[in-house]
């Protein structure tokens, strides 16, 4: 089996270890046979519904309080539908409460959603801008985000368990005056419904907006044209509004005093306990079981094992089958193909069979940062697919599902002139972080001091308030070492990162294009057996 498919739209699978990245690249040398490395080929898809942007939904009916600004020069539409869903109450709606929410709380996470119907005959569009209010001036995030929304959803019928999956970030407002508003011209074009979705991912803060029963409520501010009026899109019916239920009252938003959440032994990543762990790698003819079989004779048993796909990950068991052990998965899709909802069907199912009885530590697209830097997506389109798919994921109502977001250590360092935060989609996302590092010292004859790789790794984790996890490291063999020194680095490594309580620690044991990083004498081997 060959280790990269030339017409992968994502050759790279995985990364090259480099030196200035997570990896160092030794000198050139004679390459003899490589064992294969798994990748899945699997063509299922997984969807993600919004487009690139918010699209006229409907023909739309025409608003009733739609209100000329000025004769042929502008109108403003107030929002025709509001409301908004709370993650830790997954039935409740709120599409009668006088305020919508962006909220991200350690133990309070909220989106709002806008519709505005803008009426048939309306001129042609020029400009267009969506207006919120703030109804209070606490804990307001530093901006907020307006995202596309597909119409699924009506005011009294939605809830965070049948919310609509926001897509992509139209535009985003600064949270400074009491009265924001976004730019949606590019996407509010003649007549018909228009969705929005108000987020933000500023920890610990919220956008409380006034909702359309407070009487300051969202509206659509265009400004038109004289003459022939904008094109209507092809009529379709209007999303039918159900009965207005009685629904609980709103409790206040949580304010910075709001205590952190308490992690319940069932539900907790890692039990405590760092696990042994190595990335799976075939030798010709092997299956992916018997390649199994072997690693876990080779150390001893292993206690968790680091698999890649490129589409979506075989159905449950999986290939291989790990039995009762967690296992951590990493599967690759471009962005805008999760945003446009190519992948939603396959990964709902994927996340709906998940295992019940252990932790399944699930990755998206690790080490974006640079593809990111090519240019092959953007970091916003990166943030907003990890988001959608956790709203997939969380579908499954499965405690033991933990969304993984896994980066290069070297992005922490600043010589990469990288923020991390950059492809973080925010804690209300992420429950589990992943750092690949490599021991850069061998240039120099040496074996890097654990606190030199992790100290940086271990602070960003702990400001998070999240437990991590080593997902990728290793070393080559440097000059003159029989293997003991590797052995040492590997003793003090691990039990660097026990003292720390990472959740595993996963060896890059591979043959890879660059170097040879397994640990193939006899005193690495017995260091990474003792770990296991």
């Amino acid at each position: 089996m060959r280790d990269r498919d030339p017409r992968d739209e994502f050759p790279d699978g995985r990364h090259r270890p480099d030196a200035r990245r997570s990896q160092p690249v030794p000198p050139a040398r004679r390459r003899g046979p490589r064992p294969a490395f798994y990748f899945t080929t699997a063509a299922t898809l997984l969807a993600v519904g919004a487009s690139a942007g918010a699209i006229a939904l409907t023909g739309g009916g025409v608003s009733r309080d739609a209100r000329t600004a000025s004769a042929g020069s502008g109108t403003v539409v107030p929002a025709s539908a509001d409301t908004y869903v709370v993650r830790e109450m997954p039935g409740t709606g709120f599409g009668d409460a006088k305020k919508i929410t962006a909220s991200v709380w350690p133990d309070w996470h909220t989106e709002a959603y806008i519709a505005f119907d803008v009426p048939r005959g309306t001129p042609r569009i020029t400009k267009a801008r969506v207006e919120v209010a703030f109804e209070r001036s606490a804990n307001r995030p530093r901006q907020v985000e307006l995202r596309s929304l597909p119409a699924s959803w009506t005011e009294n019928g939605t809830s965070w368990s049948n919310r609509p999956a926001a897509g992509p970030v139209i535009a985003t407002a600064a949270a400074g005056a009491d009265r924001i508003s976004f730019d949606v011209g590019s996407v509010v074009t003649g007549p018909g419904r228009y969705a929005f979705a108000v987020t933000n991912e500023d920890l610990r803060s919220a956008a409380s907006l006034h909702s359309r029963e407070a009487g300051d409520g969202p509206r659509l501010v265009l400004k038109t044209r004289r003459g022939t009026p904008a094109p209507s899109p092809s009529a379709s019916p209007a999303p039918t509004a159900s009965a207005p239920a009685a629904l609980p009252a709103p409790g206040p938003e949580p304010t910075w005093q709001a205590p952190l959440p308490t992690r319940s032994p069932e539900s907790s990543a890692g039990g405590g306990r760092t696990l042994c762990g190595l990335s799976l790698e075939l030798q010709p003819g092997e299956t992916f079981q018997k390649a199994l079989t072997r690693l876990d004779a080779r150390y001893g048993g292993l206690e968790t094992v680091r698999l890649f796909y490129r589409g979506v990950p075989p159905a449950w068991p999986g290939n291989p089958d790990l039995g009762d052990r967690p296992p951590i998965i990493s599967f690759k899709f471009a962005p805008k193909d999760v945003l446009a909802g190519k992948y939603d069907k396959a990964m709902t199912q994927w996340f709906a069979t998940a295992p019940r009885d252990r932790d399944v530590y699930w990755v998206y697209y690790h080490e974006p940062e640079d593809n990111i830097a090519k240019g092959e997506f953007t970091a916003a389109d990166y943030r907003a697919a990890w988001r959608r798919l956790r709203s997939l994921a969380d579908k499954a109502g499965n405690s033991r599902l933990h969304a993984t977001l896994v980066l290069m250590s070297w992005s922490l360092d600043p010589l990469s002139k990288r923020d991390w935060r950059d492809y973080y989609p925010g804690r209300d996302v992420i429950q589990v972080l992943g750092w690949d590092a490599y021991n850069l010292g061998w240039k120099k004859g040496r074996y890097d001091d654990p606190a030199t790789m992790y100290d940086r790794v271990i602070a960003v984790s702990e400001a998070e308030n999240l437990p991590f996890g080593v997902a990728e490291t290793g070393s080559y063999l440097v000059g003159g070492d029989d293997g003991t020194k590797r052995a040492a680095w590997l003793h003090a490594t691990n039990a660097y990162l026990k003292k720390h309580k990472a959740v595993w620690v996963a060896y890059f044991d591979l043959d890879w294009p660059t170097g040879d990083f397994r640990l193939l004498d006899s005193h690495s081997r017995k260091a990474w057996q003792e770990f296991c």
